[in-house]
């Protein structure tokens, strides 16, 4: 017998989702909203990440890795264009305990461990958001810079960014081996 109290309260809405056959989701991530969440090919959703589309769509695209216990989502009332949802691009990395509610995020960007991306804030493509580090609403960061510190940046002038989105495709093809997948629990 279980030790565990079932909960009184009905389970949370499905919302409609458009997931990609190629996939990999696991059985415990959250996905809930009324709004649809789209998800692209070879993306994969580590257990305890949360989708939460009760305010707006969420879009992700291609190639992405959404970490453990990140979430994905607008936390309250959009306004504005916010209302428009998330768009995630090709190669997005949201790393553990990640807390995104931007309005785009542009290919190849990585926020790391605990960042936050404010409500409407619109990230260029292959930004990197340090651990810990802060994006405020409505914020437009440019193209290739990185946050770090207390806020600071710095443009990221290396020119590999080609060699980036390739370890991302990499990554995604051993956490697919790795991840147990239960697409059809989301469908």
């Amino acid at each position: 017998m279980s030790s565990k109290r079932q909960s009184m309260m009905p389970p949370p809405p499905k919302p409609p989702t458009s997931l990609s056959s190629t996939i990999t989701i696991a059985e415990h991530a959250s996905l809930i909203g009324t709004h649809l969440i789209a998800i692209g090919s070879n993306t994969v959703v580590h257990p305890r990440s949360k989708l939460n589309s009760t305010y707006a769509s969420i879009t992700i695209g291609n190639n992405c890795i959404i970490s453990e216990r990140s979430q994905i989502g607008l936390q309250g009332e959009p306004e504005g264009e916010e209302r428009d949802g998330i768009l995630i691009e090709n190669g997005v990395v949201v790393e553990v305990g990640a807390v995104v509610e931007a309005r785009h995020i542009g290919e190849g960007c990585v926020v790391e461990v605990n960042a936050r991306i404010g409500k409407g804030a619109v990230l260029g493509k292959h930004c990197k958001i340090g651990p810990l580090c802060e994006i405020a609403d409505g914020e437009v960061v440019p193209n290739f810079t990185v946050v770090f510190g207390n806020g600071m940046r710095r443009v990221d002038r290396s020119g590999i960014e080609d060699l980036k989105l390739k370890m991302v495709r990499r990554q995604v093809e051993i956490l697919r081996k790795l991840i147990p997948s239960k697409p059809d629990k989301f469908q």
